[in-house]
């Protein structure tokens, strides 16, 4: 594999990070609202904050990584990053709940048997 071609697949694999990365700390705004309830003024102010820092985010990656050259397929990357947390986040939840259901059940059961 040429340096070139290195350069470009390490340049892809930090823009799908970089997606995972915002999607996580998406979540954690997400927290912390649920933690401590937010008036709608609040709320946009951290949207708009986080979006600010997003754009950063994005832009020192690929400053950092690509010289601030723009491809294509970082963008791509960086949505296939955002999509991959999604959907593992999604499983996890599912699976979580599940077991859940299956933990309380059993609880039900042991605690009818006595």
């Amino acid at each position: 594999m040429s340096a070139v071609v290195r350069q470009e697949a390490v340049f892809f694999g930090a823009s799908i990070l970089t997606g995972i990365f915002l999607v996580w700390s998406y979540d954690l705004f997400r927290i912390f609202r649920r933690i401590v309830p937010h008036h709608m003024i609040a709320v946009s102010v951290e949207d708009l904050v986080y979006w600010i820092a997003v754009s950063l985010v994005i832009f020192g990656m690929i400053f950092e990584k690509n010289n601030g050259a723009l491809r294509g397929y970082s963008f791509v990357g960086i949505l296939l990053g955002v999509w991959t947390q999604c959907f593992a986040e999604s499983l996890f939840r599912k699976m979580w709940i599940k077991l859940l259901k299956k933990m309380k059940k059993r609880r039900r059961m042991s605690v009818n048997q006595r």
